[in-house]
């Protein structure tokens, strides 16, 4: 009896959060466009690292995928393998299962345009406002500016 009544209450506990969970992928859920991008350097600058008008889109499906793609504005198409690697630089994208928690998305990197992301997970900070979703990393290295510390952050639209 003992048993049953704590399975209960560990139940009763765990449930709402999920239900949360499961209510918020849900409202995640769909395809964003990116309207925005700024680093704030610790102690420097906020800078637009890919222009004023990035280009990317953001995939949350129900079942519990995400994808994100973004690149510079005004990308040209290579010419030679310096201007193929130089692309690189102007291009970031990973996908992954994801898990919430409060406002914490939580994307399992499982495909990376960096293999140093692959395998690892990135922590993001989200709130929705209706059709507009705003993600914050924490306090990370950065893969844009080498050596520095950062904010970032993005805001999206729903696209319908």
């Amino acid at each position: 009896m003992r048993f049953f009544a704590l399975a209960v209450v560990v139940y009763c506990y765990f449930t709402p959060g999920l239900a949360f969970a499961q209510d918020t992928a849900r409202q995640l859920a769909g395809s964003w466009k990116l309207t925005s991008w700024t680093i704030q350097s610790i102690g420097g600058d906020v800078t637009e690292p890919f222009g004023r008008n990035p280009k990317g889109r953001a995939l949350i499906t129900l079942d519990g995928y995400a994808a994100f793609v973004i690149a510079a504005a005004n990308r040209k198409p290579a010419a030679n393998d310096a201007e193929s690697a130089a692309l690189l630089k102007t291009l970031m994208v990973y996908t992954g299962p994801f898990t919430i928690e409060d406002d914490k998305f939580t994307t399992k990197v499982d495909i990376s345009w960096n293999e140093l992301l692959t395998g690892q997970d990135q922590v993001r900070f989200f709130k929705l406002q209706g059709d507009k979703l705003t993600i914050r990393t924490a306090e990370q290295a950065s893969a844009v500016y080498p050596s520095k510390k950062v904010v970032g952050t993005l805001t999206w639209e729903r696209e319908r």
